[in-house]
């Protein structure tokens, strides 16, 4: 059920509102119905014993049925609206909050992992908003309570560590120093990369290089495509 006020600042009237749930209308009426059809009105027994005394039987059966299906079929809806609906908007309602205190960032970790296929860089700080991204949630206080954010949450981060230990083995500060932007970046294997620290042709560096670039890509592409599918899947709840 809800409770709506408003106010009409035009005329500066207040009004008053009461909705209740369909579910709840619908179980409360039931289940009042089937108490009635049990117990029946008050000069039912007074009737039925009078056909009685004229050897008329009056088979009732189908009264108890009746009641009893429309109360059971009433707490069934009160239930379900209590346990179902309001336990998964209790939820929603958690992962919001969760997630608008948060720090995530996705337009930055979308930068950073095509960054990382386009040009086989990043910076430090896009580096730290993408482990923040993968991490943050995982935490028992920031944990997402509903299960299908909670399952795409986790095949993403399961991708991003992977990707996330692949760049720390492989990455290196290139060129020594901050950067224009004051910070540092990191690039893949420059030693082996003849555009950038490797001074003299090595095919097998090249080669090298090249057999890094393909797992990059890989583990790169396929980690933005679960964190699409993650975002995509707040953005159903309405939670970015």
């Amino acid at each position: 059920m809800s409770i709506e006020i408003q106010h009409d600042k035009e005329s500066g009237k207040w009004s008053f509102s009461f909705k209740r749930h369909i579910f709840v209308a619908l179980g409360l009426l039931l289940v009042s119905n089937g108490l009635l059809t049990l117990s029946g009105p008050w000069w039912q027994s007074i009737f039925i014993g009078l056909l009685g005394s004229l050897n008329i039987t009056i088979n009732d059966t189908y009264q108890l049925i009746l009641g009893v299906l429309q109360v059971t079929l009433g707490v069934g809806l009160l239930s379900y609206k209590h346990f179902i609906i309001d336990k998964h908007a209790e939820r929603k309602e958690s992962d919001k909050r969760t997630i608008t205190a948060s720090p995530l960032k996705i337009d930055v970790v979308r930068y950073y992992l095509t960054n990382l296929v386009d040009d086989h860089s990043y910076e430090s700080s896009f580096d730290i908003a993408f482990h923040n991204a993968y991490t943050y949630f995982k935490k028992a206080e920031s944990e997402l309570q509903l299960e299908e954010s909670k399952y795409t949450y986790k095949k993403f981060t399961d991708a991003a560590a992977q990707l996330h230990n692949f760049v720390a083995v492989n990455f290196f500060t290139f060129p020594e120093g901050r950067s224009a932007t004051g910070e540092y970046r990191y690039c893949l294997a420059p030693h082996l990369n003849m555009d950038r620290g490797m001074t003299f042709y090595d095919a097998e560096k090249i080669a090298e290089y090249n057999t890094l670039k393909t797992e990059l890509h890989e583990r790169a592409l396929n980690t933005k495509q679960l964190f699409e599918e993650f975002v995509s899947n707040l953005k159903k709840f309405g939670h970015v």
